[in-house]
């Protein structure tokens, strides 16, 4: 039985992710065409991923996260034992129109600053390293994990947050490779190649692989990610606060010639309150900071 929940839960996390994923809005997107998860399949996910998730007790913290990479680790060598011979000659950077990397991050020394975009990459078997369980009930999907550094900033963030009263949640954080491969392919199918670049890393260029990073909604929001977030309290206290836990907004509005995306002020990555202090401070980006842009 566990082996057969092992091969399932990656799929059953795709789905979450994508729903909540899905709900990003612009112009060209309306909302009758956002997919949706009903709620038999949120419960099956609960019910799938309800021993992963428990409650973030650190007694069970390497259990889990050893639990989790092994599942991780069994689902990559199944598919890289059932992937089809792939012609030598294939280039994904052409057939996606993304750049080819310039560095290619292979394994997590637990650098906060790491770089990941889309000049930027990590591998396919890139695994993070210290991750914990995010308790359920402070998100809107099951079974999530994140950097236990950049997951307890965020837990002093939110009480913070809750005592002046405003309340947000969890859409989603650690995201394997297969996860975001599944994503992608998602966006490009409903709405086509040259929109997905624009709001959608292909895989091994997601900040989500390396378990810094952090995607928040709340009901004000339907549960979903808009822009808007920016316009309601919780975005706005998110905004004008989260440097003072280490987090940045990563994507901002005027900056998409340098970050590749558009704005998104749900999307948070922690790097420490020092760095975070300045990048928020002086409006710049996390490549500005780094001297890359």
């Amino acid at each position: 039985m566990k082996k057969y929940i092992a091969l399932i839960m990656p799929l059953l996390l795709i789905l979450c992710f994508s729903a909540c994923d899905l709900s990003k809005t612009n112009n060209d997107i309306t909302k009758e065409e956002e997919p949706t998860v009903n709620q038999q399949e949120e419960q099956n996910i609960q019910q799938d991923n309800k021993q992963d998730v428990e409650s973030n007790n650190p007694q069970d913290d390497q259990q889990n996260t050893e639990s989790n990479k092994q599942q991780v680790d069994q689902q990559n060598t199944e598919n890289e034992q059932n992937s089809p011979v792939v012609n030598s000659d294939y280039d994904p950077c052409v057939e996606y129109n993304i750049p080819i990397p310039v560095e290619t991050h292979t394994y997590d020394n637990g650098d906060k600053l790491i770089l990941v975009n889309k000049q930027h990459a990590i591998t396919e078997d890139f695994y993070p390293t210290d991750m914990v369980a995010v308790d359920g009930s402070l998100s809107t999907n099951q079974g999530l994990y994140f950097k236990r550094e950049a997951y307890a900033a965020y837990l002093k963030m939110l009480g913070d947050a809750k005592e002046e009263g405003i309340n947000f949640l969890i859409c989603s954080t650690y995201r394997s490779y297969d996860t975001q491969y599944s994503i992608y392919h998602s966006y490009i199918k409903n709405y086509g190649l040259e929109y997905t670049n624009s709001i959608s890393a292909y895989p091994g260029r997601s900040e989500h692989h390396t378990g810094w990073a952090v995607d928040i909604t709340s009901k004000a929001m339907g549960y979903g990610l808009d822009k808007n977030f920016i316009n309601l309290p919780e975005g706005q206290w998110i905004n004008d606060h989260c440097h003072e836990y280490g987090f940045i907004v990563r994507y901002l509005e005027d900056k998409t010639h340098i970050t590749g995306y558009s704005y998104e002020p749900w999307h948070l990555r922690y790097v420490g309150v020092d760095v975070a202090t300045e990048i928020m401070s002086k409006g710049i980006t996390l490549e500005e900071y780094l001297g890359v842009a």
